[in-house]
């Protein structure tokens, strides 16, 4: 059963000791699409707040999610070097997701006029289901709470930009 678990891969304690390591081209690869499409999805999300927030150029998301990739990479690669690359690929997942999770929002404001306020509250939704995941994958992955502290600040970093612009 435990050569199955690892041949499966399943999580049993030392997930990550049987991970095979990817290629660099893969996990670059990997950031640059999750970044294109979550900045691209956020683009569009944007547009449902603009009763309440500032709308910005169409690239503004894509700087903030490249943000917070350049951020975080800095920061980890000072405080755990050799888990930049797993790191990285785990936030973009997180933010990706998220991204995601968006769409219903963006499905249901086809066929409904709702006000800002609900897109908002649900942006909120979605962003506390992502802190909380980026909690759970720091944990496994054993980097403590800084990089979410980090994670959070730059995010509210950019939304005090945004808002006070």
């Amino acid at each position: 059963m435990e050569t199955l678990k690892k041949y499966l891969m399943l999580y049993d304690g030392n997930y990550f000791e049987v991970q095979q390591p990817l290629k660099w081209a893969y996990r670059i690869g990997f950031l640059l699409v999750t970044w294109f499409f979550t900045g691209f999805i956020l683009t569009a999300y944007v547009e449902l707040l603009k009763e309440l927030m500032p709308v910005g150029h169409a690239y503004r998301e894509y700087l903030i999610c490249g943000g917070q990739i350049i951020f975080q990479g800095m920061i980890i690669s000072f405080l755990f070097p050799a888990q930049r690359w797993t790191y990285l690929g785990n936030m973009m997942t997180i933010s990706f997701a998220g991204a995601l999770l968006l769409l219903p929002g963006l499905l249901l404001a086809q066929y409904l006029i709702l006000p800002a306020l609900f897109y908002v509250l649900y942006f909120m939704g979605v962003a506390g289901v992502m802190f909380l995941e980026h909690i759970r994958r720091t944990r496994l992955l054993k980097l403590g709470n800084t990089l979410t502290m980090t994670w959070v600040t730059y995010r509210i970093m950019i939304l005090l930009v945004i808002l006070l612009a």
